[in-house]
């Protein structure tokens, strides 16, 4: 595969599917050392398309292995683990929780706490996705080959209902820190039917959403040289450091520091990296921007 400049492995999807999708992410990584890579948490979804050898995800408490071609994985409160010998390559796809009705007719509880082959879900559409990533030459194509089959499937009457819909933007836009009473009275809906109207449709419910939510923040500007725990914690609207820490450790079951030092995809360098904050993890649902580097 040819080395190509950071921002050519990064593109958003055509603006007929934004609302669903967000950034296409290429990565090529190679020189670090074979080990796991945990995919975190976040309050996106992952669509992953391997280019070459498969992505390879193993279960930690049973050692069971599986290998993905194209992999969609739903929200989760845990991390996933990603073996690798040192090297992957592939395009991580971003989507929204509503993404799954409107290319799928599912909804995005049907993939929660989970990772599907996407051959299960639609292997026409999964074997054409992968043919066509693995044969395209540059990553210019290979955008446009998803942009392709997104814009053929798409179904935009299949979105959730409105109320659900706007519930998870508000939740979204305020980062994990918006009160769920508040959340409420906007959408108009007793807390009680708010939170099972959303596990409903997502999976999980409205403050655990809150909680990955502030929790990718705070992983994404977990770096060394930067900003304290302590400092992270604030703007991020913990209750002080200790709660992010447990936060943290519920969620990836490490700690900030031990996660930066063992994971060599992050702490290499060869991670894709958030062009508003330093760090990012291949297969981890961020909904934000992010950049690739070789």
């Amino acid at each position: 595969m040819s080395a190509a400049p950071v921002d050519d492995l990064t593109r958003s999807p055509h603006p007929r599917l934004r609302p669903y999708v967000g950034d296409y992410v290429g990565y090529d990584i190679s020189g670090v050392p074979a080990g796991t890579h945990l995919g975190l948490p976040s309050g996106a979804m992952t669509f992953i398309v391997s280019i070459g050898q498969p992505l390879r995800q193993s279960d930690p408490e049973t050692g069971d292995v599986e290998d993905f071609d194209v992999l969609l994985a739903g929200l989760h409160l845990r991390a996933t683990h990603i073996r690798h010998n040192g090297t992957m390559a592939g395009i991580q796809i971003n989507f929204t929780p509503f993404a799954p009705r409107v290319f799928f007719a599912m909804p995005a509880v049907d993939f929660a706490h989970r990772t599907y082959d996407l051959g299960e879900v639609s292997a026409p559409i999964a074997a054409e996705l992968h043919e066509r990533v693995n044969d395209a030459t540059s990553w210019s194509a290979r955008f446009d080959a998803i942009d392709e089959v997104l814009l053929r499937v798409i179904d935009e009457e299949a979105r959730p209902r409105a109320e659900v819909l706007e519930s998870w933007r508000e939740m979204a836009a305020s980062r994990g820190r918006l009160p769920v009473s508040l959340l409420a009275d906007r959408i108009g809906w007793s807390r009680r039917h708010l939170n099972a109207q959303f596990r409903a449709e997502f999976g999980i419910g409205v403050k655990e959403a809150a909680r990955v939510m502030r929790f990718d923040r705070a992983r994404r500007m977990i770096d060394p040289p930067g900003a304290s725990l302590a400092e992270i914690a604030t703007v991020c609207g913990y209750a002080d450091q200790s709660h992010l820490n447990r936060d943290f450790k519920m969620l990836t079951g490490t700690s900030p520091r031990q996660w930066l030092k063992e994971d060599p995809i992050v702490s290499g360098g060869s991670s894709h990296l958030s062009k508003t904050s330093p760090r990012r993890s291949i297969h981890d649902r961020g909904s934000g921007q992010q950049r690739a580097v070789r």
